[in-house]
């Protein structure tokens, strides 16, 4: 695990974090294409 995924999993709600996981794990799924980390699923203003 990275960690930015640490980072954020230590932080958020179960909820945010079965987002992220689906995100990252959609991203690692489909070859070729990789979703933008915290997109549509997950509003969250970049640091």
């Amino acid at each position: 695990m990275t960690d930015i995924a640490t980072y954020n999993f230590a932080y958020l709600d179960e909820q945010t974090k079965r987002m992220i996981r689906r995100a990252i794990l959609k991203g690692i799924a489909i070859p070729g294409y990789q979703v933008p980390f915290a997109s549509r699923e997950m509003p969250m203003p970049y640091g």
